[in-house]
């Protein structure tokens, strides 16, 4: 017969394979489909690039990079805007998962120039725009 502490460490072993799945999912999306970029290197090329925040209009609106247009992955879902292709994309949102996903769009549309913020808007300490 199984006891209870069996099924605790059976529940704890699927609940860690199925994170540790979605974790691996993101980072190779991430990796498959774009470039991570240092908020240094961010910082320094930026004017040549296409800054776009994923995040919700609600999101966007409360706090975002100085300089960025906001193109929520729920836009992204139902097609991708026209971009220059001859211009970097800079994404970037506060979870690296939706970063991932928006790259892929991205990259399925012939996008090729795609970088993705590390550690996203929550780490920035560049210049942003606040709402009052």
């Amino acid at each position: 017969m199984i006891n209870f502490g069996t099924i605790s460490w059976l529940i704890l072993i699927v609940v860690l394979l199925v994170w540790g799945g979605f974790w691996l999912y993101s980072y190779l999306l991430r990796r498959n489909n774009a470039t991570m970029i240092s908020q240094e290197d961010f910082q320094q090329t930026m004017q040549s690039a296409q800054i776009i925040d994923i995040r919700e209009a609600n999101e966007f609106n409360s706090a975002h990079i100085f300089g960025a247009r906001n193109v929520p992955y729920s836009t992204l879902q139902q097609g991708v805007p026209g971009f220059s292709k001859s211009r970097p994309i800079y994404l970037y949102a506060d979870v690296h998962s939706l970063t991932g996903r928006a790259a892929k769009k991205l990259k399925d549309a012939g996008y090729d120039k795609i970088y993705i913020l590390k550690g996203g808007l929550s780490d920035w300490e560049g210049k942003t725009k606040r709402q009052d």
